[in-house]
């Protein structure tokens, strides 16, 4: 009989993350994707924790051990996610707020859980000045370019209002309306 862990909390903590966003080229329907994994989170619905044994052979729902890497990462504050910002390549992401739950593992600079949902997109990353931006309160553009594994999907690029008009000219309208249906489709704000 396998055990079952209770939660760690009540209630779900709030953490802050980094993702992209990739679009359906035929229907265009738009996802968030995690940084690090190919993987998409299903919108109204929890994103599990899973391990693999060897790349895409074998896929298990786990819970965050406490020395392992499993789980769903997310930084505790928005500072510790900003001070950590090339650690991974961040370029080009979206950061926001996850609602984490279920068994999690704390560490310095946040979580690892077992489950999780977006709550919010908050602040862009510019692809190429790596410029932070407030999604709320200024302008910018969403680039996207073929998503090299597949024909299926092509991945975001996040670009400032200056390296957009410097490189792009990208319509900023069109990236406002993108995200809102993306925010729309997840029941998530944009803050």
């Amino acid at each position: 009989m396998k055990e079952i862990k209770a939660p760690d909390y009540c209630t779900t903590l709030v953490g802050w993350r980094f993702w992209k966003i990739r679009q359906n080229p035929q229907d265009g329907i738009l996802w968030l994707r995690s940084i690090v994994r190919p993987d998409l989170w299903p919108p109204g619905a929890r994103f599990e924790a899973h391990g693999r044994s060897a790349p895409g052979l074998y896929e298990q729902n786990i819970s965050p051990e406490i020395h392992s890497q499993s789980g769903i990462y997310a930084f505790k504050s928005v500072h510790d996610a900003l001070e950590n910002l090339d650690r991974v390549c961040y370029r080009g992401t979206f950061l926001g707020k996850v609602n984490i739950w279920g068994i999690i593992q704390r560490h310095h600079f946040g979580y690892r859980a077992q489950f999780a949902y977006p709550l919010a997109l908050c602040l862009g990353i510019c692809c190429i000045c790596k410029k932070i931006v407030s999604l709320r309160a200024e302008p910018f553009a969403i680039g996207w370019a073929a998503y090299h594994f597949s024909d299926d999907f092509s991945v975001s690029g996040f670009v400032c209002e200056g390296c957009n008009e410097k490189y792009y000219s990208l319509e900023a309208e069109t990236g406002y309306r993108e995200l809102s249906a993306l925010a729309e489709r997840y029941g998530i704000t944009i803050e």
